[in-house]
């Protein structure tokens, strides 16, 4: 499989290894070995990549390799976009991190999937649409996903959300209606509102609850407000697509 998701990314299989087959890895993954085969940490890997001969490309920690910070950057188009022809995998120890549109760039990059979009932007805007309640629909959907993937393999266990609500107070209740009006007035972005009120909360009651607790294994006990609500949904959301990923 051109795509695998595994708990031990050393344990991947390789399939066939012609000559010339490079395995770049990302720092602090696990790869598997094979006598032919030429290994390459991606730090090295980007300042000589264009000085190459490759018939096949293996990458271990693609989640790294490309991020929202650095997907314009040279190498990761030559990984993309010029490399269409050449024979390559993605290996990982999850399908996304953070944002789930992330998913998108093991598929682009290994020539795989049906995502019908031109590039990460496109995916991300979708995304992102969909995140702020602007539209019900999204292929990244629980319902869409898997008729987006292809040519994959996974062990991963699925993940489970264990989040509970209690009651607020009067006084609870007050707080957070003034810290929200206050950062309303602050900001003018719905990234910044929601991130700085959760960051609010969290720091009144003690805790460190994000959008990827669902990650965690977990158990939680929220004050029933309205950042926390949509928080949890997120996590919902995002987990239901990752366990739609690597279900068997």
């Amino acid at each position: 499989m051109k795509v695998q998701f595994l708990k031990d990314t050393a344990s991947a299989n390789l399939g066939d290894i012609p000559p010339d087959t490079y395995l770049v890895y990302y720092d602090g993954y696990s790869y598997p070995k094979a006598a032919n085969l030429n290994y390459m940490p991606f730090l090295k890997f980007k300042s000589v990549y264009s000085t190459l001969h490759f018939n096949k490309l293996i990458f271990v920690g693609l989640n790294r390799m490309i991020t929202p910070a650095n997907r314009c950057n040279m190498v990761n188009d030559f990984i993309q976009t010029m490399t269409r022809n050449t024979d390559k995998m993605s290996i990982d120890t999850a399908p996304f991190i953070g944002e789930p549109w992330r998913i998108f760039y093991h598929y682009d990059v290994t020539n795989t999937g049906r995502f019908s979009v031109p590039h990460g932007y496109a995916i991300e805007t979708e995304w992102k649409t969909w995140f702020y309640r602007d539209t019900n629909f999204c292929r990244l959907a629980t319902e869409n996903i898997r008729g987006l993937i292809s040519d994959t393999y996974s062990d991963l266990e699925p993940l489970k959300l264990k989040i509970e609500f209690e009651d607020v107070d009067a006084s609870d209740q007050e707080w957070y209606d003034e810290i929200k009006k206050h950062i309303i007035e602050r900001f003018d972005t719905p990234k910044m509102m929601i991130l700085t009120l959760l960051k609010e909360c969290n720091k009144r009651y003690g805790i460190d609850f994000d959008m990827d607790f669902y990650r965690t294994g977990y158990r939680i006990i929220l004050h029933d407000l309205g950042i926390y609500r949509f928080v949890a949904e997120e996590n919902d959301r995002r987990m239901k697509i990752y366990n739609e990923v690597i279900r068997k």
